[in-house]
């Protein structure tokens, strides 16, 4: 047997049904404390092919701490729609927990300390233009999803009252304490960050200066990490490499995560072909899934009869009018089966909420100097269809109500 051929099958015989589950905790979770014990064991008894197969493929470090086991996972790219922290919306929900990070760094393991005291450091220490003000509701409910999100992430615990009490008034008192977690969130770097020039200077560190090294790791991660991977979007060389290699890149996933590779003419994707509970997928049971699955099929019908021309590279182009007509049109032909809340909401809160559902999985984008939707062709591989029962029972309802007429 070759050293390509040992390779390529270690993996699907080391990475057992434990290892597999233990694999998509580690990549959806931020970290595993001890408190879960469970999960934490699963990762320490198969830390080494764990280790190895993260390491090798996609140059994350696994750690394995007393407190925590952790994945430390990031991409060597620019911002795009679907990164951040699901439950921040503002710019200054950033900024906040930034400054509480830096404020639970001064203090010592166990250390007690109340809502009040962040409230006025967060206050005096705020940076910029903007100043915050706690009798300004979105301010208050601002540090309410920062507090909730660093209990999410075991870097605070709540010993005494709620913080939900704050959004309401400021005048709200909470008792927290630190947990040994917070000397661990941020990555360990090769200097301080104060000393980089820009974002891109960053993403190097994480580089390996072997190129074919560092092209394995780019491609992984992308492909791991992103909803959809385009062409254009890959570092000069890299596509060409993700076509020479796709057996092997889809074999190493395969065995691993059980993720299929799809590769198209510019986009390639990896797929998981049975729901997983750990794992972040497209479709879930939201409402919005829905309206994504039938708006693609409407789109489909709409570039069968030529009313939507498809581009040379698989994209099609539309005016926010447009758009929103083809909304209404998916809505007003299969909007009878969406849940209430969707098919109560207004034309515009619909179709803003459908395109950043869009964008978050790759499967749009707006082209601001144009003021154009772009549809991109990941959207091409899905479409919804009713269960036939369903369609039987409808149809024979819309019948009754023809004839009683």
């Amino acid at each position: 047997m070759s050293e390509l051929q040992k390779t390529e099958s270690k993996y699907a015989a080391s990475f057992d049904d434990m290892a597999q589950e233990a694999a998509w905790e580690l990549l959806e979770r931020f970290w595993i404390p001890r408190s879960d014990i469970v999960r934490y064991q699963s990762v320490r008894e198969r830390e080494t092919i764990l280790r190895q197969f993260f390491q090798e493929k996609l140059g994350f470090r696994l750690i394995v701490h007393y407190e925590f086991v952790k994945l430390e996972k990031f991409l060597n790219t620019q911002p795009a729609p679907w990164m951040g922290i699901d439950s921040f919306f503002e710019v200054r929900d950033y900024v906040m927990f930034c400054l509480l990070l830096a404020y639970l760094e001064g203090k010592s393991i166990d250390d007690q300390f109340l809502l009040s005291e962040i409230a006025e450091e967060l206050k005096s220490t705020y940076p910029g233009p903007e100043s915050v003000v706690w009798t300004n509701y979105e301010h208050r409910k601002s540090l309410v999803r920062v507090l909730q999100q660093a209990k999410e992430w075991y870097l605070l615990k709540m010993v005494d009252g709620d913080e939900q009490g704050f959004a309401m008034t400021e005048s709200a008192e909470v008792l927290y304490e630190v947990t040994p977690l917070v000397k661990y969130f941020l990555r360990a770097y090769p200097k301080d960050l104060t000393h980089f020039q820009s974002i891109d200077e960053v993403l190097q560190v994480s580089q390996p200066d072997n190129e074919t090294l560092a092209r394995r790791y780019r491609v992984y991660r992308q492909l791991l990490l992103s909803p959809v991977v385009r062409e254009e979007e890959l570092h000069d060389g890299d596509w060409l490499y993700l076509r020479n290699q796709r057996n092997v890149i889809a074999r190493d996933f395969d065995e691993t995560l059980g993720l299929s590779l799809e590769l198209y003419a510019k986009d390639a994707m990896l797929v998981l072909h049975e729901k997983h509970q750990a794992a972040t997928i497209f479709p879930d049971s939201r409402a919005i899934s829905d309206v994504v699955l039938f708006f693609a099929r409407t789109v489909r019908e709409k570039t069968a009869d030529g009313t939507c021309t498809i581009q040379k590279d698989g994209r099609i182009l539309m005016t926010q009018v447009d758009y929103e007509t083809l909304l209404h049109e998916c809505k007003e032909t299969y909007g009878h089966g969406w849940g209430k809340a969707i098919r109560d909401m207004s034309p515009k809160a619909l179709s803003a909420q459908l395109l950043n559902e869009l964008k978050l999985w790759g499967m749009a984008q707006e082209d601001g100097t144009d003021g154009l939707i772009v549809l991109m062709p990941s959207l091409g591989r899905i479409i919804a269809r009713y269960p036939e029962d369903y369609e039987k029972k409808r149809q024979k309802g819309v019948n009754s109500q023809d004839g009683n007429e």
